[in-house]
């Protein structure tokens, strides 16, 4: 599986709360399709796109296995897509913000812009 990460610190989600950092890996399937003819080298093609990563907020503002769609914006572009949270990790430094870390995996398309 290949992947292509992105991060930044701008966004936003629909369960609510202000995105402070996020990142994203894209990612793209690449099945064995290795045949006879390979001539003794594996091949691979192509398949199936998917996304992954977290964002932070300082404010709860789901549950996991809560959907939802996100805008991530960077300095050069902006991903929109649908989200399936898959974890919450809550943690706070000495005398700083508490800070609420969603994991996720993206279902269906994501747009780049």
């Amino acid at each position: 599986m290949s992947s292509n990460a992105k991060c930044g610190s701008t966004g936003s989600v629909s369960l609510g709360g202000e995105i402070v950092k996020w990142e994203v890996n894209l990612l793209q399937d690449t099945p064995d399709a290795t045949s006879m003819a390979s001539a003794s080298y594996k091949e691979y093609i192509a398949c199936l796109k998917s996304a992954e990563g977290s964002f932070d907020t300082l404010v709860a503002c789901g549950a996991v296995g809560a959907h939802a769609s996100v805008e991530f914006i960077s300095a050069v572009e902006t991903l929109t897509f649908n989200i399936l949270v898959t974890d919450i990790t809550v943690t706070t430094d000495v005398n700083d913000k508490v800070v609420y870390r969603y994991t996720f995996v993206s279902t269906g398309a994501v747009v780049i812009s």
